[in-house]
């Protein structure tokens, strides 16, 4: 069944989205027109957001004094001035025209690649904003072509821009004026600099595009810090996916991975319970002992599949009471847990809710809305310190041409379908465990957590008790391999779909209220291939519209303290 938030909470994330959306206002892409003997045409496009938040956050276009033509000229001079004879190669385009968005061009050809890299960096003037500015690199050989860009250019160049912009009185103004009222508060202050540009976000289009020799253009995606781009017979060619199992844990004194994607080995996490991880007996061997203050981090890399399952044995000793009722299980590392296609698993107990479910979600392009499946009718109050397998497969349809025709996500407890959803908000996204940080906002945290995750030197939403065989395939399993590749080791008490839990005694430990048999006329199981929308798909935008308009309100009055909470610390989902 669809649930709902706790109502303040959903107040505050909204206010938050507002500034997030400060930190971000200016979106940067980059087109690339290239030819195998280096030379080509380069394009750097910055969007300056014309939303008008009484706040000041993401109001970017009236922080500015001047538009359209103005800019324009101001732009050209500013070039002239700091990178001398940029006049005759760069032309700069400012075109205001547009409902939600002021467009800044910067263009220029070069002859070979050398002059490239020379005119590339030359627009990231600014020796700060060039800090995390790293050279392209072009290789060319008979076996095809590689371009490879860090993800910091762009942004270096845009970044060098504002650093200049915003030290002028002829062109910034920090009260962000509309009309002659002033929209920031005072509470924007200090954010701009740090949080004023970013690369475009998906929903937005592509950050960056490649053309070789005439060819097509090609979207390129950010993998690890950078964009990579290949053509001729060194690309990747198409092929039939074998799904393997990229990432295996099974904490048998050690936190490596012995699955087929190599160096991808867990750490204990920063700030958990001194003395190291603790091993204890598991379901297969040993296994790793969570006491509710203690996380496992992964290195810093983007993990994504076009199709994924999760698996992992879990024994639950008591649920562990936190801010959001989540006791987290897998979790993005973070600001990585705000990213499209982003996925966690946890175990939940809302404030609507008759007990602790396992919860699976994956956000849509926008972090606020996500796809969430439950395990309705199976309460961890009723199995606490038993041992159970869950398992998460993400899979998509697809039409004849190989595009994705539909998407869903399937919960099986014990080998045993428990329940399915189709995604709604994030059909056709990639699924992400976590995502490569490269330090723009402070200390690196990229790729994902186990158990738990660290937010302003706490250990948060953790969860108490063992963890054992810990898996990731890159490829959606059948409900067969599900049970040959994940349930291999036989629990003491199976999951049964047809009884539905109830929740224990309150002084009861694991529960003496004997479960109920669910109707015969409810349905026990939903086969793979039936595409009938489930109604447990839900967004943060569920519940009563008018009651959160009025907690909004309210939750204004907290946003100094939501904005200092996202800035500083590494903001999570629930």
């Amino acid at each position: 069944m669809k649930k709902m938030k706790k109502l303040f909470f959903v107040a505050v994330m909204l206010v938050a989205v507002l500034a997030l959306n400060a930190c971000t206002a200016v979106q940067v892409s980059g087109q690339l027109v290239l030819n195998s003997d280096g030379s080509g045409t380069r394009t750097i496009t910055g969007m300056i957001a014309k939303q008008d938040y009484q706040d000041g956050y993401g109001s970017a276009y009236y922080y500015f004094k001047q538009h359209g033509e103005a800019m324009e000229t101001y732009l050209r001079n500013l070039y002239t001035e700091k990178v001398s004879g940029s006049e005759n190669w760069l032309t700069i385009q400012v075109d205001d025209s547009g409902e939600a968005w002021e467009v800044v061009t910067l263009t220029f050809s070069f002859a070979n690649f050398e002059e490239y890299t020379k005119r590339l960096e030359a627009l990231a003037y600014d020796e700060t904003a060039k800090a995390s500015y790293v050279a392209p690199t072009f290789a060319a050989d008979d076996a095809g072509v590689t371009y490879q860009e860090s993800t910091g250019v762009m942004t270096a160049i845009f970044k060098s821009i504002q650093t200049t912009i915003m030290a002028d009185d002829t062109m910034y103004d920090e009260t962000c004026p509309k009309d002659g009222v002033a929209l920031n508060d005072g509470s924007a202050n200090g954010q701009l600099v740090d949080y004023g540009v970013e690369l475009m976000k998906p929903e937005n289009g592509s950050a960056m595009t490649v053309q070789f020799n005439g060819g097509e253009v090609t979207a390129v995606d950010a993998v690890d810090g950078n964009f990579t781009f290949k053509a001729g017979a060194s690309a990747e060619q198409p092929e039939d996916h074998e799904t393997s199992m990229v990432l295996k844990y099974d904490f048998n004194e050690n936190l490596s991975n012995t699955g087929t994607a190599a160096d991808n080995d867990l750490t204990y996490g920063t700030g958990s319970t001194a003395g190291g991880p603790v091993y204890t007996d598991g379901i297969d061997g040993k296994a790793i002992l969570l006491d509710g203050a203690s996380y496992l981090a992964s290195p810093n890399k983007t993990y994504n599949y076009k199709e994924m399952t999760v698996s992992f044995y879990f024994r639950m000793d008591k649920y562990t009471e936190t801010d959001t009722g989540a006791n987290m299980i897998l979790v993005p590392a973070g600001l990585g847990a705000l990213g499209s296609g982003m996925i966690d698993i946890e175990f939940i107990n809302e404030a609507d809710a008759a007990g602790t479910q396992l919860l699976g979600k994956m956000n849509s392009s926008n972090w606020q809305l996500q796809d969430k499946l439950y395990s309705d009718g199976y309460l961890m109050e009723a199995h606490l310190n038993e041992w159970h397998c869950y398992t998460l497969v993400f899979r998509n349809e697809y039409d004849a041409e190989g595009a994705i025709e539909d998407a869903f996500m399937y919960m099986y407890i014990d080998g045993k379908l428990a329940a399915r959803t189709r995604l709604a908000v994030a059909a056709g996204l990639t699924y992400a465990l976590g995502s490569y940080d490269d330090g723009s906002f402070g200390t690196p945290n990229g790729g994902f957590n186990v158990g738990g995750y660290y937010e302003n030197e706490v250990v948060k939403r953790a969860v108490t008790g063992a963890l054992d065989n810990l898996m990731v395939f890159d490829g959606a399993l059948s409900e067969e391999e599900v049970n040959s590749l994940c349930y291999t080791v036989k629990v003491g008490k199976e999951y049964d779909p047809d009884v539905i839990d109830e929740v224990p005694g309150e002084n009861e430990n694991q529960g003496s209220t004997e479960p109920t048999k669910a109707p015969e006329t409810e349905p026990t199981k939903v086969p793979e291939q039936d595409k009938t929308p489930s109604t447990d798909t839900s967004s943060e935008s569920s519940g009563n519209n008018t009651v959160i308009i009025v907690v909004a309100v309210v939750a204004v009055l907290v946003l100094c303290a939501v904005v200092a909470f996202v800035v500083i610390g590494k903001k999570k989902k629930n």
